[in-house]
């Protein structure tokens, strides 16, 4: 069947604005960081539940995971983290299948003193002719989880459901690792294709880029202060190392080194120095450092060959230096291990997507190349489903103030229920 007049929907889905909002002001309240998801799962199992899907906790289990292409390897434990999963079964489908990912997990809102208020507080705010919600984690990525919800919730007001299945899938990890949609996929939670509504402001993410966190440990020579002379700064010596990456990461960015889907962006292969640990005394000469990096790699790059580009540089770094040449760096490897991906928007599933945003947007959806990583690398390089991010507009994701716009999670809201009835079929909905 059909969906109704494009008015009837936009009406079904203003009047769940309120809802939206309430649901996730409070899904920000669970500051969701890095081992702390639980409580935050556990309320969203709720939503899932109060939608009348069949909800499942779904523990993640190293040991099934941990050789399979994708896996990043972590310093910090797996066991006791649960992924949700949500299906919509109609029973007989007349349609292909559809997942909705969403991660749970945010980054880290310190130093809180740049934010205007509690990060986890959310706030409320009327700006630029339209409603704002600020908190950590409005933008990246619950208000996405949010959209695909407030579609799926219009739908049943109007007395409609996906006449295919429909899999919502709420990971963890995605922001250190991806290990979270690796392990719901690995379950066999597998679909016809994808749509992680990440906060790009309403475009179609064709290109991403891989990325590598990585940490040199790099050992001193403690001595007071008094013969700080005869010591050897662990932390200074680093810099040496920090020094190496930023040429590296110079040359990646050069304009011969980019592939073509890249030319027109200036930098897209980013270095960050993210976290720095040296010493352990004022007064005395640092003994160790180590230092974490992040790095970025194009599509069709393999892992694997920049962990050997990093390696070599940093040797060829001590080999210049008479300490660090007797005493080697070591290099290891911890957190994102992702290769860069790419999405068929010519295929079947980006031509039913784009002609959603079409036929309430007027015309064609940005296409984006992004410089930075998401868990749709799992899909089309691992298992071969198509999968692409079409989200909201959201401003300072990782940064202080971090907030999302109401008004375009609806716009996200009424592109994709025209992508469900499309790709999914509806129906009338089952009492």
């Amino acid at each position: 069947m059909k969906l109704p007049p494009k008015a009837t929907i936009r009406q079904a889905i203003r009047d769940r604005r309120q809802w939206v909002i309430n649901t996730l002001t409070e899904l920000v309240r669970y500051p969701t960081l890095l081992g702390r998801e639980e409580n935050g799962q556990r309320y969203l199992a709720g939503i899932f539940d109060h939608l009348g899907y069949a909800t499942r906790m779904e523990p993640i289990k190293l040991e099934r995971i941990k050789d399979l292409p994708g896996f990043s390897p972590v310093d910090w434990t797996l066991e006791g983290k649960e992924n949700v999963v949500a299906v919509h079964d109609p029973g007989t489908s007349q349609g292909r299948t559809l997942a909705f990912n969403g991660h749970i997990d945010v980054v880290s809102p310190e130093p809180v003193k740049l934010w205007s208020s509690d990060p986890f507080e959310p706030r409320v705010v009327e700006k630029e002719s339209g409603t704002w919600i600020y908190g950590r984690g409005s933008g990246d990525m619950k208000g996405g989880t949010l959209s695909y919800l407030w579609a799926l919730a219009a739908l049943q007001d109007l007395g409609l459901e996906p006449a295919s299945k429909i899999i919502c899938q709420s990971p963890v990890e995605e922001e250190a690792t991806g290990n979270g949609t690796l392990a719901i996929l690995e379950r066999g939670y597998l679909t016809d294709a994808c749509i992680i509504p990440e906060p790009f402001g309403e475009t179609i993410l064709t290109h991403q880029v891989g990325v590598m966190w990585f940490q040199v440990r790099v050992l001193g020579q403690t001595q007071h202060v008094l013969g700080a002379g005869h010591g050897i700064n662990a932390i200074e010596k680093s810099w040496l190392i920090i020094q190496a990456m930023r040429s590296l990461e110079e040359e990646f960015n050069q304009q011969h080194n980019k592939p073509e889907a890249y030319r027109d962006i200036e930098h897209p292969i980013n270095l960050n120095v993210g976290t720095i640990e040296g010493g352990d005394w004022a007064s005395t000469v640092a003994g160790e450092c180590v230092t974490r990096f992040r790095f970025g790699l194009f599509p069709g790059e393999k892992c694997t060959d920049l962990m050997r580009t990093i390696e070599e540089r940093i040797a060829e770094v001590a080999a210049k230096d008479p300490w660090l040449k007797e005493n080697p760096p070591q290099v290891e490897y911890i957190g994102f291990r992702a290769e860069g991906a790419r999405f068929n928007i010519d295929g079947d599933f980006g031509r039913s997507l784009q002609e959603a945003h079409e036929l309430w947007r007027g015309g064609p959806a940005v296409e984006l190349k992004a410089t930075c990583t998401t868990d749709m690398r799992f899909y089309e390089l691992y298992y071969g489903i198509p999968a692409t991010c079409y989200g909201p507009l959201a401003r300072n994701i990782h940064a202080a103030d971090e907030h999302v716009s109401i008004e375009s999670m609806q716009r996200v809201a009424e592109v994709l229920t025209s992508l469900i009835a499309s790709w999914c079929g509806i129906k009338r909905r089952r009492s």
